[in-house]
């Protein structure tokens, strides 16, 4: 039998250390991104309790849900991360945003389709 090289060693080691981002993103008080009743877009908020693998995220715009933990991911945004966002006529465009504040809640956006730049909050952006 062959053995393998180092790097293949190495590889497989890394890949066994692999943890799905969900698997971290379960404990009260973390900030996640969640899907909204099983939507294919997720929204910011915090964990507010867990039971077993179930969990309650209170959502940056102040809405609840309890729902599987294994469906939400850690937050993420950064400047530089595509989003969309609600604008004041109730629809969503795409977006950039351009800084975070150090709450992490308030931050400045750039929209895609005319470059107006915002300030606003996570509450009222979501992503894919």
């Amino acid at each position: 039998m062959k053995s393998l090289s180092l790097a293949a060693k190495a590889m497989m080691m890394a890949a066994a250390c692999i943890v799905p981002a969900s698997a971290v993103a379960q404990e009260v008080g973390d900030w996640v991104l969640s899907p909204w009743r099983g939507s294919s877009v997720f929204y910011p908020g915090v964990v507010e309790s867990r039971s077993g693998s179930v969990i309650t995220v209170r959502f940056d715009d102040g809405d609840v849900e309890t729902r599987q933990a294994d469906t939400v991911v850690p937050f993420d945004w950064q400047a530089g991360s595509r989003i969309s966002c609600a604008w004041s006529d109730g629809k969503w465009y795409k977006a950039t945003i351009r800084s975070i504040a150090a709450d992490g809640y308030t931050m400045q956006i750039r929209y895609d389709d005319d470059g107006t730049v915002e300030n606003t909050n996570t509450g009222r952006c979501r992503t894919r």
